[in-house]
């Protein structure tokens, strides 16, 4: 049915009458063969339309975001040196807060299990001398047809089973840092790897026994950022994303976020490995660090938009492209929304210009509506 604007629709229902006559006919035309929007510059600024280049899909997600946050040890950069036989601590050699190196003398202790230890090696290295010495013997006398091939096989076993017990005693003592030799009462306890002594809980004169603590060592390159974020900015983000933290040239990762709330302040907790040998960060510090721009994939959109600037028509998006007569209506393809922006999969190109305000206005006169950007 045609609708027909009559004088007697007076004011508001005047303007209502010829919107509804216009709208369908223009709207179809629109979505058909967009028609360039010619304006001039004072009209542009008139309708407070603003511009900008399509931003770079890898600024989606948490880019720019800046979170808060302390510095912990994770409980894997955590050594703890302890004795492993019982005895007395002769002598410490470091001091909390002191840094060690990997295989450095942290303490000495004195145990007569250690001299036991080495007099069982040495005693099996003479038995594993007997054994061998002997199936020597036998092995001759079987040739010779003097003795059984039974009484062949006993000898073997015996040195094979000296060997054994020779092997065994061995590797107890290079467990300890020991390669056996001459008897000694004195253990060196070393550091496993480069750190910071955090505590030591043993001091000399102490009596220890076997697996006591020693020192507890924070290795060197390993430490955890504990986070807090909205959920909004939690959404936002993913495991993997890259943190730049202030005082530090090297970045952090983000390794965790955690599915509970913080009950006191309703924060999302987030975790971040800071795994470099960079001497910027202390335990404890308060650190500031800013989401950074993910690496675009493969075959991913290379280009975004805010999402201010599309426009929906004929079940299909536009935006307004600046040219030299004024604004192109742009079809263009988008993929999924991402924090306030629209990845743009096709219809635009590195160094096209955007409208991203005076959207309405443009989009009415798109349309036939009103004035041109008045």
């Amino acid at each position: 049915m045609q609708l027909t604007c009559s004088p007697r629709h007076i004011g508001t229902l005047y303007l209502a009458c010829l919107l509804a006559t216009l709208l369908p006919s223009a709207a179809s035309h629109a979505a058909d063969a967009p028609a360039p929007i010619a304006w001039t510059a004072a009209q542009i600024e008139a309708a407070g339309v603003r511009t900008q280049q399509p931003g770079a899909a890898a600024a989606q997600g948490g880019a720019g975001l800046v979170l808060q946050g302390q510095v912990e040890l994770p409980p894997q950069a955590t050594e703890l040196l302890s004795s492993p036989l019982a005895g007395v601590v002769q002598q410490v050699l470091v001091a909390p807060g002191q840094r060690v190196k990997a295989g450095e003398v942290v303490a000495r202790l004195t145990s007569p299990e250690l001299l036991t230890w080495q007099r069982e090696l040495l005693q099996a290295q003479t038995q594993a001398r007997l054994a061998a010495s002997k199936l020597a013997r036998d092995e001759q006398l079987h040739a010779e047809g003097i003795i059984p091939g039974l009484r062949l096989q006993d000898s073997r076993a015996a040195h094979e089973q000296a060997q054994l017990a020779v092997r065994e005693r061995r590797q107890a003592l290079q467990a300890l840092g020991l390669s056996g030799g001459a008897l000694q009462a004195q253990l060196p306890l070393r550091a496993a790897a480069t750190g910071t002594v955090l505590e030591l809980t043993a001091l000399p004169g102490q009596r220890l026994d076997a697996g006591m603590p020693v020192a507890r060592i924070a290795r060197s390159g390993q430490l955890a950022l504990a986070l807090q974020a909205t959920p909004e900015q939690a959404g936002r983000l993913r495991v993997g994303d890259t943190l730049s933290v202030a005082g530090c040239k090297s970045p952090a990762r983000l390794a965790a976020i955690t599915p509970q709330m913080n009950s006191a302040n309703q924060s999302v907790q987030l975790r971040a490995d800071f795994t470099s040998q960079e001497d910027c960060l202390r335990l404890q510090q308060f650190v500031e660090v800013t989401v950074q721009p993910r690496p675009a994939k493969a075959g991913a959109s290379a280009l975004s938009v805010p999402v201010q600037a599309v426009v929906r028509q004929g079940g299909k998006a536009y935006v307004f492209v600046r040219s030299s007569q004024g604004f192109m209506p742009t079809a263009v393809q988008l993929g999924p929304q991402a924090g306030g922006a629209w990845p743009v999969a096709g219809g635009l190109k590195a160094g096209d210009e955007v409208a991203v305000s005076g959207i309405a206005a443009l989009k009415g006169a798109w349309l036939g509506l009103g004035g041109e950007g008045q």
